[in-house]
């Protein structure tokens, strides 16, 4: 348990701070996602997702690995003596044997796949392990801020891809929230997938791929299909039960990463952030996210930045392979005014404290309201934790990364529940009572509907 003295009192002038458009809100909130889609067949469907064949599959070529000794040695080559103390810490608390990844494979194991394997031209593998290394002793330090794109080398980027950068696209406030929630998450709970993810998208194959089973994202096979369908989800269905996923950052990233390679100034993205969260806000977006702008297109969203409610369910599920449903708290009308909550406090607060007890953070979306009561904002943190003061006070412990702030932060739960829009939550947290049930198909089209007749979702 984290002791009172470690984090920083939040009081509501927080909030008021972050007038940010990070919280895409959609008018059709998803409360649920388990419906079948039975008028759908699985075999017709699987013809229409987007697949990649053998050939491109990432390989973990286990013959022949050196012994545990010899890995840590080459990985220390490549580490200058602080790093190469770090290293030595996290061995000694048992970090580099975690194996808590989708493939089975070690931090050690990935750490030194990256000393040992070609990296993406104009990235270092000595900096990539020291960033990776510095995120596991402290994910705290993860963030979201961009970095700017120095003006010779936005010519430069310009020159080689014949594409002009926009002004605001060099110095960009960042609306990846939710994405950098989660590439906390993994850090500081599944530390060999996160160096896993971390060798894959540095390397020259760009990606990861994931083995889950669609139960993870759905109720049934039809649905499932349907949703790595209408996400535009790079899949090959294994079996009935179990499905290969690629995630991949976009093209841009690659920029992006070269760029917090050599002039990453301090509270910066490291360039493995850059490739995780490009990674994740592409998946959510249907393929559309531009790293340069920080911008995305997609279906199901008609802003420009960030990530839906039940688009970052859908991430959430296929990264930590556990179902949630998106469970919205407030009610919104169509012009963003709050009119009241699906849940009494008190239920909120237990879905939360639920999911902590299974082990699970739970991030959040949270508005900001006006003096009318209109959201004019939002912004998406991570509740890791909850205590009470002496005086029985309760707070909610939370990573925001956004605060510049490498450490958690505690806010009051009568400060923090009445502003919480949404949670994706584990089904295991809540009972049927607990959530509507709608189907995703009639939700997504109509909000197909909507964002095509330029209405306001």
């Amino acid at each position: 348990m984290l002791k009172i003295s470690q984090v920083n009192n939040i009081d509501k002038s927080i909030f008021e701070q972050k007038k940010c458009k990070e919280l895409s809100i959609g008018k059709n909130p998803v409360q649920a996602t388990n419906a079948g889609l039975v008028q759908y067949s699985a075999e017709n469907l699987k013809a229409y997702i987007p697949s990649f064949s053998a050939k491109q599959k990432e390989t973990n070529n286990t013959n022949n690995i050196p012994s545990r000794n010899q890995q840590i040695r080459t990985i220390k080559s490549k580490l200058d003596k602080n790093y190469q103390i770090l290293l030595n810490r996290l061995d000694k608390n048992g970090i580099l044997d975690n194996n808590d990844s989708n493939d089975g494979s070690t931090v050690l194991y990935n750490l030194y796949r990256i000393a040992t394997e070609p990296r993406i031209r104009g990235l270092s593998d000595s900096l990539i392990i020291s960033e990776v290394l510095k995120a596991l002793d402290n994910p705290f330090s993860i963030t979201q801020k961009f970095g700017d794109i120095p003006e010779n080398v936005a010519n430069e980027i310009e020159q080689e891809t014949g594409e002009k950068i926009p002004e605001s696209a060099k110095n960009v406030v960042s609306s990846s929230c939710v994405v950098t929630s989660m590439e906390y998450n993994l850090a500081s709970k599944k530390p060999a997938e996160f160096v896993r993810f971390a060798q894959g998208l540095s390397s020259n194959n760009y990606s990861v791929t994931k083995k889950i089973k669609m139960s993870d994202i759905s109720s049934g096979m039809a649905e499932g299909l349907w949703k790595l369908r209408e996400f535009n989800t790079e899949s090959e269905l294994n079996n009935w039960e179990d499905i290969t996923i690629k995630l991949k950052p976009d093209r841009n990233a690659i920029v992006r990463a070269r760029v917090q390679t050599s002039y990453k100034d301090s509270n910066e993205r490291s360039c493995i952030d850059v490739l995780i969260q490009s990674a994740l806000l592409n998946l959510g977006s249907q393929h559309t996210y531009n790293a340069i702008t920080d911008e995305r297109t997609g279906k199901f969203n008609p802003d420009k930045s960030g990530l839906t409610d039940f688009e970052k369910t859908f991430v959430e599920e296929i990264v930590f392979e556990n179902p949630k449903i998106s469970v919205v708290y407030q009610n919104l009308d169509e012009n963003g005014y709050l009119t009241g909550y699906n849940c009494k406090p008190e239920e909120t607060k237990q879905h939360i404290l639920k999911s902590l007890a299974l082990g699970q953070n739970v991030i959040i979306g949270y508005t900001h309201l006006d003096k009318n009561n209109k959201v004019d904002g939002g912004h998406e943190i991570t509740i890791i934790g909850y205590e009470k003061d002496e005086n029985g006070k309760g707070f909610f412990i939370c990573n925001d990364t956004d605060d510049n702030k490498d450490e958690p932060i505690r806010i009051s739960e009568e400060t923090l529940l009445p502003l919480i829009h949404h949670a994706g939550i584990s089904k295991e947290a809540l009972s049927q009572n607990d959530y509507i049930v709608e189907p995703w198909r009639e939700i997504l089209e109509q909000i197909k509907n909507d964002f095509s007749q330029n209405k306001e979702v």
